[in-house]
């Protein structure tokens, strides 16, 4: 299996209501700072325009000259809130989903003007779980609405007694402070169903024994098919060994469950060489093979059980095995010598 990955929520699942309550925050926070000033032009051009009105003479030159100086005066403060806004939506976005883009989410679709499609995605069970997470996410946030005005209602009719400057000053505060009260409450609750939202869809991600299966059939291959590979493979290798039985010098029994033919030249091997090996049936025959070459077939158990422990397929035997298998060559040797007969089997 490879590692597990970091897995980023694809853009068509991106949640909305962080964006939300994210720039819900950001906004009351940039209206108390740096939309302040714009406040407070808007609350002189108020006043300066209630003052002037009644005396003015409207004329078209008079109109562009105060629509030129109200938008001088608000467009700073109003382009840092915007800009600040925009930043805010984008950012909380790409966190969500990266920087993955749907091309296929642009564009107009006909069948959501269907409202057939529109009371069945209603009406079903994930419509219903929706407007239950609907109406608990504005219970809520209506309590932080009215526990909030509660204890500002003796503030809220003083707003009628104050003068104007006074009462858009005091009204901003109370609308910023309640905003970023709101925002606070709706943060909590969108980042607890985002948590549950991200952790149901990683939940429908993850694969089920049967797709497991198939997916590691898919990568490596059919198990059936592997096993009847190795088969195949582990019969030509035996094949291969047997063709090298009639090479060997001597073969040591054990005498039935093991046999390992050696074969030995000085001429160009530093050591005794295992030619092959095998135990039981493989075993039998590899004696078989011996004895239909004339080849030696030395019985001596301690010997052949290390032989076949210690050494592998056209290896040299390790050191330790030297004098056990010399003195079993020097035997060999001795019966090959001129005026002694060959003896296909020694027990």
């Amino acid at each position: 299996m490879k590692p597990e990955k970091r897995v980023r929520l694809p853009a068509a699942l991106s949640y909305t209501e962080l964006n939300t309550a994210a720039i819900m925050l950001v906004g009351a926070f940039l209206l108390k700072g740096p939309g302040a000033a714009m406040v407070n032009a808007i609350r002189e051009l108020i006043i300066s325009s209630i003052n002037t009105l009644p005396t003015a003479v409207v004329t078209e030159a008079s109109l562009r000259t105060k629509l030129f100086s109200m938008v001088t005066t608000l467009a700073p403060g109003l382009g840092v809130i915007l800009i600040g806004l925009l930043i805010t939506g984008v950012s909380v976005t790409l966190v969500q989903t990266g920087f993955l883009w749907s091309g296929k989410k642009i564009g107009f679709d006909f069948k959501r003007l269907n409202p057939l499609t529109g009371l069945q995605r209603i009406f079903s069970g994930s419509g219903l779980i929706e407007l239950g997470r609907a109406l608990l996410k504005l219970v809520l946030v209506g309590w932080v609405v009215y526990s909030y005005l509660k204890t500002q209602v003796s503030a809220l009719t003083d707003l009628g007694q104050m003068d104007l400057a006074s009462g858009v000053s005091k009204w901003v505060d109370l609308a910023s402070t309640l905003a970023i009260r709101v925002g606070s409450a709706y943060l909590v609750l969108a980042a607890a169903d985002y948590a549950l939202q991200r952790w149901r869809f990683m939940r429908s991600m993850r694969m089920t024994k049967e797709e497991i299966k198939e997916d590691y059939k898919r990568s490596e291959g059919d198990p059936f098919l592997r096993g009847r590979i190795r088969a195949q493979q582990r019969r030509i290798a035996r094949n291969r060994m047997m063709s090298n039985v009639p090479k060997a010098k001597v073969v040591i029994t054990n005498p039935t469950h093991f046999a390992i033919a050696l074969d030995y030249n000085p001429d160009n091997m530093t050591a005794p060489r295992v030619l092959a090996k095998g135990a039981f049936h493989v075993a039998q025959k590899i004696v078989d093979i011996a004895r239909q070459n004339n080849i030696p077939v030395v019985q001596n158990i301690p010997l052949a059980r290390a032989l076949y422990k210690a050494v592998e397929v056209d290896q040299e035997i390790s050191p330790d095995l030297y004098l056990a298998v010399a003195e079993v060559l020097a035997y060999v040797y001795r019966l090959k010598s001129p005026g002694t007969q060959l003896q296909p089997s020694v027990a």
